[in-house]
């Protein structure tokens, strides 16, 4: 399974989780979620992110030179991180609450990383 179809599926995990939340007269929990890119050298990121708010799937994406922070308030979030080029690192770091739940580096060139929240 590819690391795209990967996230798909996570995400669908969580949408059809937040849906018999929903379905059991409950509002979906929202949290706040903060993800941040940093690094060295001439790092740079491609992402794409799945944000399930409960009520609907957005796709956010960054790319560029790190630094680089998205925040999100939503049920949970997916994302798949590539770093682009052969030089640097990069230090991804997602927060939910303000409480760090995950953290990843890659230095390697093309790295690529796969985190999903809830």
């Amino acid at each position: 399974m590819t690391n795209w179809k990967h996230l798909a599926l996570l995400s669908a995990i969580g949408i059809a989780g937040a849906d018999q939340f929903a379905a059991a007269g409950n509002e979906a929990p929202t949290k706040t979620f903060s993800l941040s890119i940093d690094g060295s050298g001439d790092a740079a990121v491609v992402a794409a992110c799945l944000v399930n708010t409960g009520q609907d799937v957005d796709v956010v994406t960054l790319k560029g030179q790190v630094p680089q922070q998205r925040e999100f308030s939503a049920f949970g979030v997916s994302c798949q991180i590539q770093k682009i080029g052969g030089s640097g690192r990069i230090d991804v770091q997602m927060k939910r609450d303000g409480h760090l739940v995950s953290r990843s580096q890659s230095s390697g060139q093309g790295g690529v990383m796969s985190l999903s929240v809830q």
